[in-house]
């Protein structure tokens, strides 16, 4: 009974260890990337970039990812490691650049490098915590503790950005982010070898996992300690039989090669043992070569099961829509129907995104409890319809009330669709087929990183912003009839 405590512990201890090396890294990287919610809009309109051009400056974001989603995920099969220290860098290059800007059409490129970044990030930390919670009971709690760390991050950063900008000046916003990005990059330099060994299942063998299996602590140490003497004095024993056949063996070995001997030896390789060879150097060749075919469909037949996996595909579509909303109207409609049409300050602006952060970090933290009660497909579906519900009451009342509402019910309803999408991507695919999943998954739900800001702009621009919200409110609730109606339940 003590044993398969200490093994629970030491899978705890793993757990701990893990998140807090990916959360050390990837929570500083949400900040920055927060800190921008509300300035970068705001300061490409300032440069005189149109409403079009903002929406297609924040999807370029998008854009990136889908672009590096799936190679992250087949690099990180192959080299068995992950990338993070990567994404930072990139990241980083962002944030300096957007401080040294004059003209908006530089933030295309800096935005670029956020999205590369963040795509690396997400990937490879998304890719080492399912391989390694997919059969871990407390796995809800400890993505409900992941998504709140998260959340805590983006939801404090668009007020801080905010107001120093509102205070200071929008450059003002940026070198506090490079600054931010600075420490990141070097923690994710410092973390990189602990995550490698995660990635490599190294995580059993040096936090504690295995050595319990079947053995006890003291006795299996010393077992070890008598099995290592014992190969070394075998190993002696061979060095010294060795250093015996000395000149003697020697000469004697040369004396037996007279020529009639290797006329002889000669004779014996004849035509047909060469064509024998021929024929077993062809095989291998052959083998070779169809066994690199296999390998090949093989992989073409993992991406052809999981783009016909119905279940799999709709959680793809009810991402897509969730980024869409939620990078569609925070990160555009809201500051720029908050400044423009309901006249309040950039400062207030960062505040209510803020406060429906931590609304929606209070959500994931009871998560775990709400979907093991509700199940995890219910849980998915009702957090969709709290989110359509707050952007619905703005389109109907058109007011300061509907406005605040629909940032606050957006949030609420991620606050526990977050862990509940990223176990159902867990129980609806193979675990052999996590990488190749995590990359369609992150490539097509990115895909709102970019549609999202784009169509939205559009709109705006060319029909008016009550139109924009209703795109918003009927990609949600389309995504999320569909999902309740045909994906199965786990």
């Amino acid at each position: 009974m003590a044993k398969k405590i200490n093994i629970a512990s030491d899978s705890d201890k793993a757990t701990k260890s893990l998140l807090i090396a990916i959360l050390s890294t990837i929570a500083l990287a949400d900040f920055g990337l927060g800190l921008n919610t509300v300035v970068l809009p705001l300061y490409a309109k300032s440069l005189g970039a149109s409403i079009v051009t903002i929406g297609l400056i924040i999807a370029s974001f998008g854009l990136a990812r889908i672009l590096i989603n799936i190679p992250v995920s087949i690099l990180s099969k192959k080299f068995k490691m992950q990338f993070m220290h990567v994404g930072m860098f990139m990241i980083l290059l962002g944030a300096v650049g957007y401080y040294f800007s004059t003209f908006y059409g530089e933030l295309f490129i800096f935005r670029f490098l956020e999205g590369f970044g963040s795509g690396i990030i997400n990937t490879s930390s998304m890719i080492m915590l399912t391989k390694h919670l997919y059969k871990d009971e407390k796995r809800a709690k400890v993505l409900s503790k992941y998504m709140i760390a998260r959340r805590l991050s983006m939801g404090l950063a668009p007020f801080i950005g905010a107001a120093v900008a509102f205070k200071f000046h929008f450059k003002s916003a940026f070198l506090l982010y490079a600054i931010l990005m600075l420490i990141g990059f070097s923690i994710s330099l410092y973390n990189r070898k602990l995550l490698k060994k995660f990635y490599n299942g190294e995580k059993e063998e040096n936090i504690g996992k295995e050595k319990y299996k079947g053995k006890e602590n003291e006795p299996l140490t010393m077992a070890e300690k008598a099995g290592k003497e014992e190969k070394e004095e075998k190993n002696a024993a061979k060095i010294n039989k060795a250093n015996r056949i000395n000149k003697a063996n020697t000469i004697n070995g040369i004396n037996k090669i007279s020529k009639a001997d290797t006329i002889n030896e000669l004779d014996k390789i004849s035509k047909n043992n060469i064509l024998t060879e021929i024929n077993k150097n062809s095989k291998d060749i052959a083998k070779s070569n169809l066994t690199n075919e296999f390998e090949k469909i093989n992989k073409k037949k993992k991406y052809i099961n999981l783009i016909t996996n119905v279940s799999f595909m709709l959680l793809c579509l009810l991402t897509f829509s969730f980024f869409f909303s939620r990078i569609g109207s925070r990160r555009e409609l809201v500051p720029l129907v908050g400044v423009g049409i309901i006249h309040i300050n950039q400062a207030y602006i960062g505040l209510l995104v803020s406060i429906s952060a931590l609304i929606g970090v209070a959500l994931t933290y009871y998560s775990d409890r709400i979907i093991n009660k509700l199940g995890i497909k219910r849980s998915i579906v009702i957090s969709f319809a709290i989110s359509a519900s707050g952007i619905l009451w703005f389109i109907i009342f058109n007011n300061l009330d509907g406005f605040i509402a629909s940032i606050l019910l957006l949030s609420a309803g991620g606050g526990f669709s977050g862990p509940a999408r990223n176990l159902y991507l867990m129980d609806s695919v193979d675990k052999i087929h996590y990488e190749e999943a995590i990359g369609i998954y992150r490539t097509l739900s990115d895909l709102g990183f970019v549609l999202g800001p784009a169509v939205i702009g559009f709109v705006f621009s060319y029909y008016n912003y009550l139109s924009a919200y209703s795109v918003v409110a009927a990609m949600i609730i389309t995504a999320a009839i569909l999902f309740g109606a045909f994906a199965k339940k786990y």
